[in-house]
C-alpha cells in the first residue's frame, strides 16, 4: 500500500480506488475490549465493598475479590481508550484535514450523545421506577431512592450525563486537539517525547499526579455537564499521547520487552494502593469530598501509584493488543463493530437485570455471570436485529 507523509507529519493511504484505507486491527480491537469490559465493570459494582452504600445495584453480598479486580481494571480502562481516541484523532486528521476532523466527531460521537442521552434517561428512569415498585430486598441507595420518593417537594437527582460521559469528554478533546493542530502547537517535534520509554514509563506519569491529586481515589466517573480541569490533566494527556505515538508508531515495538516488567510493577503498586482504600464510602462521605480531597501526603502517595498503575498498564495493553490483536478477524470485526451500540445501551439493560437479582439466592458469582453476560448478549442482538444495516449503525 502506497502511503505518504504530508509537511505535518502525518502517514496516511493514499485516497484510490483500488487503494483501501489503513484499518489498525489492534486499535479497533482494543478499544472494542476496552469499551466492553467497562459492562463487566458495572456489573462487579454491585459486590464490591467500597460502593455497597452507593451503587443502585448493591447486594448484600460483598466480595473483596470483586472489588480488586473491578478497581484495577478501572485505573486503566478509560486511558486505553482516550489514547486510542487520540491516535485515530491524528490519523483523522491526516486523512481528512481539521475541517473533515471535526465533522467526524461530530456526527460520530457529538450526535449520537445529543440522541441517546435522553433515551438513557428515559430507559433508566423506567428501570428505577420498576426496582423502586417490585424489588423486596432494595439496596441501601434504592431504598433511599424510595425514601425520598415518599419526601413532599425531595429534590429530584442531579441531571448528569450517565454513562455517556466519555463522548461529552471526547468531543471536547476533539475540539480542542483541532484547536492544536490549526495553530501548530502540534508538530512533528513532540514524537520526540515518545521515543524513549524510560520517559513513557518513569517521567510521563509524574505529569498526571496533579490532576490525581484534585480528586478523590479511585477516579470518579466525570459525569457533570460543567466542564473539570482534572479530567484535562488526565483523560487529556493520554488523549494527546496517543495523537503523538500515532506519528512515532516504531515506539510500539520498543515498548513490547518492557511489558512484562511494567505489568510485575502495577500489581505490586496496586496491592499497595487497594489495601489504602476504605471499606466502604457513605453517601455523606462522598457528599463531603464533593469539592476534592484535603491534600495530604498519603493521598500524594496514593496519586502517584495511580499515575503509574494507569499509564504502565496502559503501555502493556498497547504492547498485548499490537502483539494478538492487529490481524483480520471477522468475528472480532463484529466485535468492534458493535461495541459502540452496545456500550450505549448496556447500563440500562444491566440494572433491570440485577434489580431483579436482588431478590434471588443465587451465588454473587451465578449473578456477576448472567447479569454481564446477559447485558452482553442483549446488546448484540439487538444490534444485529435492529441497528446494524440501519442508519443508527452507519451513525455508530
Amino acid at each position: 500500500m502506497k502511503r505518504e507523509t504530508t509537511r505535518e507529519g502525518f502517514a496516511y493511504a493514499e485516497k484510490s480506488v483500488d487503494v483501501a484505507p489503513i484499518r489498525y486491527h489492534y486499535m479497533d480491537n482494543l478499544r472494542a475490549l476496552a469499551m466492553l469490559a467497562g459492562i463487566f465493570f458495572h456489573a462487579a459494582l454491585a459486590w464490591t465493598p467500597l460502593l455497597s452504600q452507593l451503587w443502585l445495584t448493591a447486594d448484600t453480598e460483598q466480595s473483596m475479590i470483586m472489588g480488586s479486580l473491578a478497581w484495577f481494571s478501572h485505573l486503566f480502562r478509560m486511558p486505553v481508550f482516550f489514547l486510542i481516541a487520540g491516535f485515530f484523532a491524528c490519523y483523522l486528521v491526516g486523512k481528512r484535514g481539521i475541517g473533515g476532523f471535526l465533522k467526524n466527531r461530530a456526527l460520530r460521537i457529538l450526535l449520537p450523545f445529543i440522541l441517546f442521552l435522553p433515551l438513557v434517561w428515559a430507559s433508566l428512569g423506567a428501570t428505577i421506577g420498576w426496582a423502586m415498585e417490585n424489588v423486596d430486598s432494595p439496596s441501601p441507595m434504592l431504598g433511599l431512592f424510595i425514601y425520598m420518593s415518599q419526601v413532599p417537594d425531595a429534590p429530584p437527582p442531579p441531571v448528569t450525563t450517565s454513562h455517556l460521559w466519555f463522548l461529552y469528554v471526547l468531543f471536547q478533546f476533539g475540539l480542542i486537539y483541532a484547536v492544536l493542530e490549526r495553530t501548530g502547537a502540534m508538530t512533528m517535534r513532540w514524537t520526540r517525547v515518545v521515543k524513549s520509554v524510560p520517559f513513557l514509563a518513569f517521567a510521563l506519569p509524574l505529569l498526571l499526579v496533579p490532576s490525581l491529586l484534585s480528586v478523590t481515589a479511585p477516579t470518579p466517573a466525570p459525569e457533570q455537564f460543567i466542564p473539570s480541569a482534572w479530567y484535562f490533566g488526565f483523560f487529556g494527556v493520554f488523549f494527546l499521547l496517543g495523537a503523538v505515538i500515532y506519528r512515532n508508531q516504531e515506539v510500539l515495538a520498543k515498548i513490547r520487552p518492557w511489558a512484562p516488567w511494567l505489568a510485575i510493577i502495577s500489581i505490586i503498586l496496586y496491592a499497595v494502593f487497594y489495601s489504602t482504600l476504605p471499606k466502604d464510602v457513605t453517601l455523606e462521605q462522598a457528599m463531603a469530598t464533593q469539592a476534592g480531597p484535603r491534600f495530604s501526603w498519603s493521598h500524594l502517595g496514593i496519586a502517584i501509584m495511580e499515575a503509574y498503575i494507569s499509564v504502565h498498564m496502559t503501555l502493556v495493553c498497547l504492547a498485548l493488543g499490537q502483539t494478538l490483536l492487529n490481524r483480520a478477524n471477522s468475528v472480532m470485526r463484529l466485535v468492534a463493530d458493535s461495541s459502540y451500540w452496545v456500550y450505549i445501551i448496556h447500563l440500562p439493560v444491566l440494572f433491570l437485570i440485577q434489580f431483579y437479582l436482588l431478590d434471588s439466592e443465587w451465588n454473587m458469582w451465578i449473578q456477576f455471570l448472567v447479569s454481564s453476560f446477559g447485558t452482553l448478549a442483549i446488546g448484540f442482538v439487538s444490534y444485529l436485529v435492529l441497528v446494524r444495516w440501519t442508519p443508527i449503525g452507519w451513525l455508530l
